[in-house]
């Protein structure tokens, strides 16, 4: 299993550009994830941004072949098709409306269980500043008195005549301040130790609203009066307390202020809370307060899910010389269930609700009539078209045995039906094209007599020669190949190596293949050498190729044309002496890793009538490697557009560089293979391989 894993990443990341880049944007990101671990502060990002780029590319690329892939296999039958295009033109919008308007609901809803819940914390401030204003007429009415004194009535009046509010609010604090004296108590009369003191921001006028004190959050209110004792400021701080948010949570849900432990500071250092001290009470205020008592409501039906829904409370910092928010300070929230909340808001509507129901719910049942309609009616047009389209597939099944007598007898009402008349004539005229394929067939047996002709000039084995290890394989492209290549054996245990490559392809350059073949070989036979060849000493290559153009030039059409590489090679002196004719340039891979390339020579042959050759010698040492090959080798495209190249051929070769020849030729062609994606090739394909050996 790992094997076939493996084997089928390779061929990915030889087949496919993308892949390639794949494995190094994994790589680069691997690398930023190493150096963040080693870099103080972690490395820029925009590094990380190229990253997430190349990244996204490649996802992109995969789904488009996943998508290629689902189109071709899971997708293949019609009937899969049009459910699947229902599915998206019918059941998507619908599941895309209904999660927006459950979103919606849930959002809306849980805001709007916020804002019941803020206006309820307003009102409670509200409720503060009336209460100061009760104190600050009671103030007034009171007779002549001292500062002192009047402090004292006023505490005494809280105590006495307004205790009811402590049931309600158990923690209120009061801070009463005239004439530099100040008496600071709760609702039931036990002392403060630390009054509020008045900002220099709000020496003048009434204030009511939220506020950031001494690391708490608090309703407060401030009234200032006149009294015959002197200038009165009442201040009253309601702390946010479980029992505070139980009465603002009422009929709605439980409620929950949170408190950042950052901001409540020292105080919460040890256990996350804060403690305020009450005499011989003591509250303790946590870091996040939530109502007690108040439950969340119950589910009235499987669609009454629970909501959420928040608000800043926005305090004001009570201390510093300039009014100013502290938005961070606290966070008001509130679990409620949508049913409930929309019962509460169409209960403002008062009889008018039930118009508004109503409406609703005959909205629902249309569109659920409609939709049932929808689907019956899809139903009948999909088993309409799939029946024409079955009907299609049963004759092309039997076309597929070979009964052409078959017909449909549909009648064309549609288009899709109509297609039978079009299979119907389609199986006639195939019946007169049985004829033609048989004739097409007879040629295909002589094209393989001509390939087996051919395949007796190829040399059967490779000679062998004294210090070099000899391979050569032709793969064509057609049933006959217009490439060519040959061993010839001369004397004193000499060698000549011949590639070429004939212009065109198939019955022609197979033809002019076999005249190539046979002009070569008769420059070296004299009629008298029991060997077949004779001594080829007098003839240099540069002069061979150049009979060979000449003869090519003067008994073939102008426009046929072959490359041409001709080289004989002399084991005794252990060098090479060759003639390249606009044949590509042979690689000669040295064993100490240089590369050279043999392209000493001229034109094509064939070509032009009067033109000349050169001719070089190299010197061959153990472990040197010959490369001889044909444009088939060289450029075969891949999908897309990009030829395999020589440079790709060179990277190959050097890879297998220490194998025999045999097993360097197949990587070589298996490389080629793997590139295309195919085993079809694109051209006929020749390598031809020298191994200089100890």
């Amino acid at each position: 299993m790992l094997a076939t894993l493996v084997r089928s990443f390779r061929r990915e990341y030889r087949s496919y550009r993308m892949v390639r880049f794949g494995v190094w944007v994994i790589a680069y990101g691997a690398a930023l994830r190493v150096a963040d671990l080693f870099i103080k502060g972690g490395v820029p990002g925009l590094l990380w941004f190229v990253f997430w780029v190349g990244f996204y590319l490649v996802c992109l690329h995969y789904v488009r072949r996943l998508i290629r892939f689902v189109m071709e296999r899971v997708l293949w039958r019609v009937r899969r098709r049009l459910i699947v295009a229902y599915v998206y033109i019918a059941v998507v919008p619908i599941l895309l409306i209904l999660v927006l308007v459950g979103l919606g609901a849930y959002i809306i809803s849980g805001q709007f269980a916020a804002y019941l819940v803020s206006l309820r914390v307003a009102s409670r401030v509200d409720r503060l500043q009336q209460l100061a204003q009760i104190v600050a007429h009671e103030a007034r009415l009171s007779g002549p008195l001292s500062p002192a004194a009047q402090l004292s009535h006023l505490q005494e009046f809280f105590v006495a005549e307004l205790h009811q509010h402590e049931a309600t609010d158990p923690a209120l604090e009061v801070t009463l301040q005239m004439d530099g004296r100040t008496h600071a108590f709760r609702i039931d009369g036990r002392p403060i130790e630390k009054p509020v003191a008045i900002p220099p921001w709000l020496r003048s006028g009434d204030f009511g609203g939220i506020v950031w004190d001494q690391r708490r959050i608090l309703l407060r209110a401030v009234q200032r009066t006149s009294t015959s004792a002197g200038e009165l400021t009442v201040v009253l701080s309601q702390p946010i307390t479980p029992e505070l948010l139980d009465s603002v949570g009422a009929d709605v849900g439980p409620v929950g202020v949170y408190l950042p432990v950052s901001e409540i500071g020292p105080a919460a250092a040890s256990n996350d809370t804060l403690v305020i001290d009450m005499g011989q009470k003591k509250t303790t205020l946590t870091a996040e307060v939530h109502s007690r008592l108040v439950p969340e409501p119950k589910p009235i039906n499987r669609l009454d899910f629970p909501v959420l829904g928040g608000a800043t409370l926005d305090p004001i910092v009570w201390g510093g010389t300039e009014q100013r928010h502290e938005p961070t300070s606290g966070i008001i929230y509130v679990t409620s269930r949508v049913i409930t909340l929309n019962r509460k808001l169409v209960a403002t509507m008062g009889q008018l609700s039930g118009v508004y129901v109503w409406a609703f719910s005959t909205v629902a049942v249309t569109l659920l009539v409609i939709e049932i309609l929808a689907l019956v009616f899809g139903v009948k047009l999909t088993r309409s078209i799939t029946g024409t389209v079955d009907r299609l597939y049963n004759a092309t099944e039997r076309v597929k045995t070979g009964d052409f007598s078959y017909r449909i007898n549909m009648p064309a009402r549609d288009q899709l039906s109509s297609l039978g008349d079009s299979f119907d004539g389609m199986t006639a005229s195939v019946q007169r094209l049985l004829a033609e394929s048989q004739e097409k067939a007879k040629l295909e047996g002589e094209l393989q007599i001509a390939r087996e002709v051919q395949a007796q000039l190829f040399p059967q084995a490779p000679p062998e020669v004294p210090g070099l290890r000899l391979y050569a394989a032709c793969h064509a492209a057609r049933t006959v190949s217009g490439d060519y290549y040959d061993f010839l054996r001369l004397e004193q245990d000499r060698v000549g190596l011949v590639i070429g490559d004939i212009s065109g392809k198939g019955i022609s350059a197979a033809l002019l293949m076999a005249a190539i073949q046979s002009a070569l070989h008769a420059q070296f036979y004299d009629g008298h050498s029991p060997a077949g060849c004779g001594d080829a000493s007098p003839l240099s290559t540069a002069e061979v190729v150049a009979r060979l153009n000449r003869q090519l030039f003067a008994s073939t059409p102008r426009e046929k044309y072959a490359t041409f590489f001709y080289a004989v090679y002399d084991p005794a002196a252990r060098q090479m002496v060759y003639t390249t004719a606009g044949h590509p340039p042979p690689f000669l891979f040295r064993r100490g890793g240089g590369v050279e390339r043999l392209g000493t020579g001229g034109t094509v042959v064939g070509l032009f009538g009067l033109v000349s050759f050169d001719q070089a010698t190299v010197q061959l040492a153990p472990g040197d490697v010959l490369l001889a090959f044909t444009d088939g080798i060289t450029e075969p495209e891949n999908t897309f557009g990009e030829e395999f190249g020589e440079d790709r051929l060179v990277e190959v070769v050097r890879r297998a560089l220490n194998s025999t020849p045999e097993a360097l030729a197949s990587e070589v062609y298996r490389s080629v293979n793997d590139w295309t994606g195919t085993t079809e090739l694109q051209d006929d394909m020749t390598v031809m391989l020298a191994q200089a050996i100890p």
